[in-house]
């Protein structure tokens, strides 16, 4: 359950705060590429390395398929599925017979990165953008409600292009996400997607044990 408080986290962070004001710095954020590179993704699959504070490493899968569908999936041992598909995000821990814990999608970040169309508009929530050993940097926080933490996005220019990203929670302790072998725009089987399909795999998994 800890991963999972720490996904949800990232997600608060990462997704629902990512409304970037056009020019910061000098540099201006449409001459960046990053919204239009948003608006080109349709679908995503990635491999991830997450790096804890305390230097626990964990990996994972994050799939994606717009409008409104996400599978991030950490490997073993971790036990946790959190997928969303339409309104509802699920959490599922795969050594359970539980119910899985439910959200609605749009009460939850992660509906951001799944709209069909990005707009990044004005935030009063952006830190700094800066330009830093051949990457773009986005950090963004919040000063109404410091104990979200503060996220740092890093972007490759040419092409531009979502590399990674790390969260400093209220401690100080910091948790880096970083993304490989990142498939933009390839097809996706949509029963990947299907929460009722996999809750049902979860259940006849366990009966078997």
């Amino acid at each position: 359950m800890k991963n999972i408080t720490k996904l949800i986290f990232i997600f608060n962070i990462c997704f629902f705060h990512f409304l970037i004001t056009p020019s910061f710095g000098g540099i201006r954020l449409e001459d960046t590429g990053i919204e239009s590179y948003l608006n080109s993704i349709k679908t995503m699959e990635t491999d991830f390395i997450q790096i804890s504070s305390n230097g626990e490493l964990e990996t994972g899968k994050l799939l994606i398929k717009k409008p409104g569908q996400m599978r991030f999936e950490y490997d073993a041992p971790s036990n946790h599925l959190v997928m969303a598909s339409g309104i509802l995000l699920v959490v599922i821990d795969k050594e359970s017979t539980a119910e899985p814990q439910r959200y609605l999608t749009s009460q939850t970040p992660v509906g951001f990165l799944l709209d069909e169309a990005i707009k990044l508009d004005l935030n009063s929530n952006l830190k700094a953008i800066f330009f830093k050993e051949a990457h773009f940097h986005v950090s963004l926080y919040n000063p109404k409600n410091p104990t979200q933490g503060e996220l740092e996005l890093v972007f490759s220019p040419k092409p531009i292009a979502l590399q990674e990203w790390t969260i400093t929670n209220y401690s100080g302790e910091k948790t880096r996400v970083i993304l490989e072998n990142v498939i933009i725009n390839q097809p996706i089987d949509k029963k990947l997607f299907s929460i009722g399909r996999e809750i049902t795999k979860v259940k006849k998994e366990l009966a078997k044990n």
